[in-house]
């Protein structure tokens, strides 16, 4: 269900929105993608610090601004080694956070997926986002040979593993990524593979009752988060800097520490 609102109405308004963005001019895509990625997706993310064990909050948030410092730096001096970090590090993260009920396999197939898949029918344009993105062009024609072939096994395997069971919710994210503009189709699979099930797990494990309630907990970090967001694009990055090119610094500056940081403090992990 997508927080905060009803389940057939929820659904109605993010596929309403996506298919409105997907005939829309790039600028409007990104727009899109910043709300459903950097807001609806990254509220799992700012439970962070409630999860992090008594005593070592101090140390995780100094550990987890200075990676978020790391991050910009290393994308304004190495763009094209930056971009393949943060895909391999959330490739990485997906696959370690989903249930593991589901097989290896499976796993695999979603965490990779949710990153090759866009390119098996947009092979063109998630080439132009890359490339935006400072990715470098000596590799960017095999890494899309790659990014294709990976993603088509990739939907294969969760079609494969989901439909029998009728998981299709998986069925519903996987055919998002396939079919949807790069864009649109990675934060609707972000949203319903990964983003929405984390949030209710640890709105569960906070012991909230509802959306509400863990959003009122929560709001401070996502609030420091959008504040972090615009402070940085207004007195850090470069003013000629690409759009595409900003929204994966900030991508990556809010997600890396989530990605890399929070698991090494959290409250269910062993010292």
């Amino acid at each position: 269900m997508i927080p905060t609102l009803g389940r057939k109405s929820g659904w109605t308004v993010l596929y309403g929105a996506a298919i409105a963005a997907s005939f829309c001019p790039i600028t409007l895509q990104l727009l899109f993608a910043t709300v459903a990625i950097g807001i609806l997706g990254m509220a799992h993310g700012a439970s962070d610090l409630a999860v992090v064990r008594p005593g070592k909050k101090a140390l995780f948030l100094c550990c987890y601004v200075a990676l978020m410092a790391v991050c910009l730096f290393g994308w304004q001096v190495f763009p094209a080694s930056a971009l393949p970090i943060f895909l391999l590090a959330s490739a990485i993260h997906f696959t370690i956070e989903e249930p593991p009920e589901g097989g290896w396999l499976k796993r695999l197939a979603l965490g990779v997926g949710l990153i090759t898949i866009p390119a098996v029918f947009y092979r063109q344009d998630t080439a132009v986002l890359l490339s935006y993105a400072g990715f470098s062009p000596h590799f960017l024609e095999g890494f899309m040979h790659a990014m294709q072939g990976i993603g088509l096994l990739c939907v294969a395997l969760l079609l494969v593993a989901a439909l029998p069971k009728k998981e299709y919710q998986t069925v519903a994210g996987a055919l998002s990524l396939l079919f949807f503009p790069p864009l649109i189709g990675f934060s609707i699979g972000f949203l319903i593979l990964h983003a929405f099930p984390q949030t209710d797990e640890r709105r569960c494990a906070l012991g909230c009752k509802n959306y509400y309630d863990y959003l009122g907990s929560t709001w401070p970090i996502l609030g420091g988060a959008l504040l972090f967001s615009f402070l940085t694009v207004i007195f850090f990055l470069p003013a000629a800097q690409n759009t595409v090119r900003t929204l994966f610094t900030l991508l990556t500056a809010l997600a890396l520490p989530h990605l890399l940081i929070t698991p090494l403090f959290e409250s269910n992990r062993k010292n």
